[in-house]
């Protein structure tokens, strides 16, 4: 199977990302949009230090087009809701391997999880696997976004491990093609956070650890891996290329899972989807769009990305609330069949009025994979080779 999913920057290809020079702020466009009459729109990433920037307004972007500033007043620009171009997932896989009934490493995992799931879900959609020696991983259980306090998980907290041995090796390329089945949807965006909790090394043998590495590699997944001080013979950093929480012992994992959470969530917040009418109408433009934040002493934190747009054809009539093109990619892969299931998947939220129903994709029903919808006949060019985009 060609496990490669693809999405697009529309018409602009960035010319150069923001940095994060001296403590500016970090700005990278991660897709652009242009269309007549005369509308351009930006997915962006924000952050410093790694760490996002929330709360944004309209108001915090500055747009320049060939070194002139432009106002708002000119501009129109909006800030519109990112689920109108993106899709963000989070997967959480879990090792359930060896006598997890043993003293309370069962009780523990299962609260430790429930914490994870209550800090991420409340940006994306999350799902839980869990695997032990067998050959596949299992479905515990499905979160849609939302801002509730997940107290119990009961297939983690009855869970009985179907092989005592732990098939880590052969349980990660599996979870990352479940992932993939979750972001097949008719998004142009596309943002998957994998997450991987080991106690151990891999002990059944019957993947070995270059397919699971190659497998990590394929796919441009956000990766971060979340482990127990003094496991043996497990380095988490080789699976968590984008970040490690380590829990000093496994009856104090809620602070590690509780960090890990937090982190996943935090990879949805730094994105902002920018909108603004050009007042250009012909040629070739270079745009620069500035960010600027305060702190809490009111000095300026800035950041900025460039990019290149052509305006032939754009003329007056611009509304920067209509929704910006980016086109559909095609997806036209096989994917995997979904492992078995303790217990069914929760609904997920109904799509919002403004947005048509057919937009996404369910995640698929057990024992039945999810057929790719058509897609649009529209060129692709190349996503940025950035981690955390599907490609």
């Amino acid at each position: 199977m060609n496990k490669s999913i693809f999405f697009l920057a529309v018409l602009a290809q960035p010319l150069l990302a923001g940095c994060a020079l001296f403590g500016g702020l970090s700005v990278d466009t991660v897709a652009t949009s242009v269309q007549k009459p005369s509308n351009v729109a930006l997915y962006m990433s924000i952050s410093k230090d790694d760490e996002p920037i929330r709360s944004l307004t309209e108001k915090d972007f500055r747009i320049r087009e060939d070194g002139k500033d432009l106002s708002p007043e000119q501009t129109k620009q909006v800030l519109l809701p990112r689920d109108i171009a993106a899709v963000h997932r989070a997967l959480l896989l879990v090792d359930m391997s060896g006598n997890v009934a043993e003293g309370d490493t069962r009780n523990n995992i299962a609260m430790a999880v429930a914490r994870f799931v209550t800090r991420a879900h409340a940006t994306q959609p999350v799902a839980v696997f869990a695997f032990d020696g067998a050959a596949a991983p299992r479905l515990i259980a499905e979160y849609p976004e939302g801002s509730e306090s997940i107290g119990e998980i009961p297939a983690l907290q009855n869970y009985e491990p179907t092989d005592p041995s732990s098939n880590l090796h052969g349980a990660v390329p599996e979870a990352l093609a479940q992932l993939e089945v979750r972001l097949n949807v008719q998004k142009p965006i596309r943002v998957g956070t994998f997450v991987v909790f080991a106690r151990g090394p891999d002990l059944a043998g019957r993947v070995t650890d270059q397919k699971m590495f190659e497998a990590l590699s394929e796919r441009k997944f956000l990766q971060f891996a979340i482990d127990i001080k003094g496991a043996p013979s497990f380095k988490a950093t080789r699976i968590g290329k984008d970040g490690v929480f380590t829990a000093e012992s496994p009856t104090s994992m809620l602070t590690a899972f509780d960090a890990a959470g937090a982190r996943v969530a935090s990879t949805v917040e730094r994105h902002y989807l920018l909108s603004y009418c050009s007042p250009a109408r012909a040629g070739k433009r270079r745009l620069k769009v500035e960010v600027v934040t305060k702190d809490e002493k009111d000095q300026e934190t800035t950041g900025s990305v460039s990019t290149e747009f052509d305006a032939a054809g754009f003329t007056s009539g611009c509304d920067p609330t209509q929704r910006p093109r980016f086109v559909v990619p095609k997806v036209a892969d096989k994917v995997d069949k979904p492992a078995a299931t303790d217990e069914k998947p929760r609904e997920e939220e109904k799509p919002k009025a403004e947005e048509k129903p057919k937009a996404d994709t369910p995640a698929p029903a057990p024992g039945k994979p999810a057929a790719p919808k058509p897609q649009d006949d529209d060129s692709v060019a190349p996503p940025p080779s950035k981690p955390g985009y599907a490609q």
